[in-house]
C-alpha cells in the first residue's frame, strides 16, 4: 500500500500555510484529517493508502479568512489515483495565494 503527505505553502508570503485543515476523501467519505503543522506540512496523513481513486481538500478559503484576506477559492483539491505499486509514496503539495492556487507532484 502507498502513503501520502502534503505540504502548503501561501506563495503570496512566501510562507508556510500552519493550521490548514486537510481532508483525504475517497467517494464523498471522509477518510482522514488532519491540520498541517508549522512548517505547512502533514506528513503523515494516513498510514496506509490502498490502490484507489482519491481526493484530498484543503480548506484554504477559511485559512485565507483567518488570516485576513479574501480568497475566491473556498477549498483547493487534487483528485488523484494510486496504483498497485506497494511502497510508492505520494506527496501531493499545494501552492496557494488569494487569487489562484496550483499543485505537483512532490517527492
Amino acid at each position: 500500500m502507498s502513503t501520502l503527505s502534503t505540504h502548503i505553502l501561501d506563495i503570496s508570503t512566501g510562507k508556510p500555510a500552519q493550521g490548514v485543515r486537510v481532508y483525504l476523501e475517497q467517494d464523498g467519505v471522509v477518510l482522514a484529517t488532519a491540520f498541517t503543522n508549522a512548517q505547512g506540512r502533514i506528513t503523515a496523513f494516513i498510514p496506509f493508502l490502498p490502490a484507489g481513486r482519491y481526493r484530498l481538500v484543503a480548506e484554504i478559503g477559511a485559512w485565507f479568512t483567518e488570516t485576513g484576506r479574501d480568497t475566491l477559492y473556498p477549498c483547493a483539491q487534487i483528485d488523484f489515483v494510486t496504483g498497485e505499486t506497494a511502497d510508492e509514496h505520494f506527496h501531493l503539495p499545494f501552492v496557494i495565494a488569494p487569487g489562484g492556487w496550483s499543485t505537483y507532484r512532490g517527492s
